[in-house]
């Protein structure tokens, strides 16, 4: 994790040219970037957070960053790029494209309430309601066909119950894609772990990290929520932040019969999804003659996978 392009005052002030923004009071690095490079940026008139794409050309910047600008126009709180003076907000710095962002006040939650559960879920369902008349979704690329091809290479790094787990797993999987093909779709955000939101106690005050957003079902949305948020010391949910999640869901849009009917199934295939992609980071990290965090390894998602193959959790 590190900012990878360096900037001076002089190069930012000479960004803040273009917006009506005031002087530049300070910028600092801000280190928890993994792809791209950010700067904590305060002027005289605010704060905000300005990103250099590293990896990406302008036109797939403006691919994946027009989510964000369609939801902030709907004043969901999250990371919507500012415009500048003449109505630009895609800018060039470094010959890299960056774009400058409000910043959102808050920490990320540590100790998970019920409250917050229930908020996240309330801002989940506006999230997929607010962006069900945006057109043309990315692909999923980490969705249903990249989990049955990268499962027979990633398996051969595992001993013979997981491979087993792992085979009977996609197996059933298979057997009800035509159910996952009929549960409601739409944009997801795809990877919303509490790291990837702020809170000012029990106030949610911003969704972060949209660069995955994608098309999928609502429902495996929020399952990838459950699974993170509510997850207990035994590998499982906790029933009450599990509670509050869905109540705050549904206070915005109720799922349907079939979705309930449809809970377990999806949680499962939302735990199998992170569990193929800790799979890959580790033997990625392997090569690297690294190691994965001890929060980000993939025996948590497998040891969930099994919580739910041996529960059953439809609520309505």
């Amino acid at each position: 994790m590190a900012v990878y392009t360096s900037l001076t005052a002089a190069d930012v002030s000479d960004l803040l040219s273009h917006f009506d923004l005031g002087e530049l009071v300070e910028h600092s690095p801000i280190s928890a970037g993994i792809e791209n490079s950010n700067y904590a940026v305060t002027s005289s008139q605010g704060e905000y957070v300005l990103t250099l794409f590293e990896h990406h050309a302008p036109d797939e910047v403006r691919n994946f960053v027009r989510l964000a600008r369609h939801l902030g126009e709907k004043d969901l709180c999250v990371p919507s790029p500012v415009e500048g003076a003449s109505g630009v907000w895609l800018h060039s710095l470094k010959n890299k494209p960056a774009i400058l962002c409000r910043r959102f006040t808050g920490s990320h939650p540590d100790q998970l309430s019920e409250q917050q559960c229930e908020a996240i879920g309330r801002e989940l369902a506006e999230f997929h309601l607010a962006s069900s008349d945006l057109p043309d979704p990315r692909h999923d690329e980490r969705g249903y066909d990249w989990w049955q091809s990268i499962a027979p290479e990633l398996s051969t790094d595992l001993e013979a119950s997981d491979k087993a787990l792992l085979t009977d797993e996609l197996a059933f999987q298979k057997a009800q894609r035509a159910q996952w093909c009929q549960l409601p779709h739409g944009w997801i955000h795809a990877d919303l772990f509490h790291d990837n939101a702020l809170f000012d106690g029990d106030e949610l005050t911003a969704i972060l990290d949209l660069y995955n957003a994608c098309e999928g079902a609502w429902l495996y949305d929020l399952a990838i929520v459950a699974n993170d948020w509510c997850a207990s010391d035994d590998s499982g949910l906790d029933p009450k932040r599990f509670e509050a999640l869905l109540i705050g869901y549904q206070s915005v849009r109720p799922l349907s019969e079939f979705e309930s009917g449809m809970w377990n199934t999806v949680l499962r295939g939302a735990a199998l999804r992170f569990w193929l992609s800790r799979l890959l980071a580790a033997r990625m990290a392997k090569s690297r003659s690294e190691e994965l965090p001890a929060h980000k390894q993939p025996t948590e998602y497998r040891d969930r996978l099994r919580w739910h193959r041996g529960k059953s959790l439809s609520k309505g």
